[in-house]
């Protein structure tokens, strides 16, 4: 009899938490007033990071001052407007991120299948025209169903499973056919936390948790003060919220020059700096191709996998029958390095600083589920081969010289090459000569001018060609010194 009782206990039990679980999303429905909220505004301040612009692979992203940060969104139509103004004085933070001077306006918007950009007009010019920004749209998109109110929304639309979990219950659903979202659901109803994953060139399915906490009645809408966002595992978002309205007006028109955008073709353009030597431009990021004598060198693989596996065919264009032996990473920033899993594809080997050596490992292996690139179906072997302060990459005729460039706030593992022969010196980041020389570089992008002048100067090369990763042309010895000189004032 004993035995029957507890079996009937046991079932009892189960019922019961089978039942509060199943109840966790109407609960949090009923807190969180989802079905009466179409629209929801939301305002506040804070921080946001710049992701994959850390200083060393191990430390969290450089922060950016947010001085303001409004987010409006239509449930109904499904989309989402955030406007940030961003502020930032003389120094930027350590680490990367695109320096700029003062404040910064920042407008995203989501609809639908269409994510754009709307850049702010300068002065009294007309407001250029919005940006598709395509490559955003699911990240836009899984933020709009992170939301509470959007969590709880999209988990009764989407058949979703529970379970009980620390903290309260956890439920979980898919969205598209293949993104999954799971979230914890407190006993009062509240969302704490939600996980979504979207692909990333570099580290593939990429965690990105947003947690809620000090929920608040703000005029009629339970919503938490503070909301606090990671991506591959370091803070991407911290904002303190101030006001939130519920029901406004969220009419979000999709733009023409959105909805017909179509991608441009990826460009590779090259411009020989010498026998066997190419500086390979066409889009924000560059790269360098050096042929040897039975093999070929290519720095940098940036951006993503269209236009690494456009770089590494352009090298073996120009340089037919040889293979790419070595494929050397300038840092660890993702801009510029999101095609290395293209280059590991190739089978090269991997050239980097010593302190990059783990963070490649990871890379190598990451899952990449979502989006399965070429390395995550071929499964190769990764090489690295790692530099200290200076490497060599020679055949016996052809030297390149690889120096890690010192006392460089933006990364601490940046590696500069430099071609002795042909006194050339290729560089990402440190000097971006501006489109029009004698324009004087903004204040936080002087000292690492400065920076990239004194080491020259430290390792007594002879630069007479300075090919750098970003802009429109190359530059020489006495613009860096004229910039850099501005920055010691």
């Amino acid at each position: 009899m004993r035995k029957i009782i507890f079996a009937t206990l046991g079932i009892l039990a189960l019922a019961s938490a089978v039942a509060a679980q199943s109840n966790a999303v109407q609960t949090a429905a009923d807190a969180l007033g989802a079905a009466r909220i179409k629209t929801l505004q939301f305002t506040g301040s804070g921080q946001n990071f710049s992701v994959g612009q850390n200083y060393t692979p191990a430390e969290a992203w450089p922060p950016v001052t947010v001085k303001s940060y409004t987010a409006s969104m239509n449930y109904d139509t499904g989309s989402m407007r955030v406007e940030l103004v961003r502020e930032m004085g003389a120094v930027m933070p350590r680490g990367g991120g695109g320096p700029f001077f003062g404040e910064q306006r920042q407008v995203q918007v989501v609809s639908g299948n269409y994510a754009w950009n709307v850049p702010p007009a300068a002065g009294n010019a007309p407001a250029p025209p919005p940006q598709a920004n395509p490559d955003s749209q699911l990240e836009r998109m899984l933020a709009l169903w992170a939301t509470p109110q959007g969590f709880v929304k999209a988990a009764m639309n989407n058949k979703a499973t529970t379970k009980n979990a620390s903290g309260g219950t956890e439920v979980s659903f898919t969205v598209g056919g293949k993104y999954k979202m799971t979230g914890i659901v407190n006993a009062k109803g509240q969302v704490d936390k939600v996980t979504t994953w979207i692909d990333n060139p570099i580290v593939g399915d990429m965690p990105v948790v947003t947690t809620y906490t000090g929920y608040k009645d703000f005029g009629g809408v339970m919503f938490p003060s503070r909301i606090v966002q990671t991506q591959d595992g370091f803070p991407s978002l911290d904002i303190n919220i101030s006001n939130v309205t519920a029901n406004p007006s969220v009419d979000i028109a999709v733009p023409d020059a959105v909805r017909n955008f179509t991608p441009p073709p990826v460009r590779v353009e090259t411009k020989q700096m010498g026998e066997g030597v190419w500086y390979l431009t066409g889009a924000t990021h560059h790269s360098l191709v050096v042929e040897m004598k039975d093999h070929i060198v290519v720095v940098d693989v940036p951006n993503n996998v269209p236009r690494a596996s456009a770089v590494l065919a352009k090298a073996k264009e120009l340089v037919p029958n040889k293979p790419i032996r070595y494929v050397v990473t300038s840092h660890h920033h993702w801009d510029h390095l999101g095609g290395i899993r293209m280059a590991m594809n190739e089978g090269a080997t991997i050239v980097t600083h010593q302190t990059n050596k783990a963070f490649l490992e990871r890379v190598a292996k990451t899952p990449h589920t979502i989006n399965p690139d070429p390395l995550a179906t071929s499964k190769k072997g990764v090489k690295i081969q790692t530099v200290a302060d200076k490497g060599v990459l020679t055949d016996g005729n052809r030297t390149i010289e690889l120096h890690l460039l010192k006392g460089y706030e933006h990364t601490g593992d940046m590696l500069v090459v430099y071609l002795p022969k042909e006194k050339l010196l290729a560089e990402p980041d440190a000097f971006t000569p501006p489109a029009q020389a004698g324009t004087p570089l903004i204040p936080p992008a002087r000292p690492f001018a400065k920076t990239l002048y004194d080491n020259i100067q430290r390792l007594k090369l002879d630069v007479q060609v300075i090919a750098p990763f970003h802009g429109n042309r190359t530059t020489d010895v006495a613009e860096l010194s004229k910039a850099a000189a501005t920055s010691s004032n």
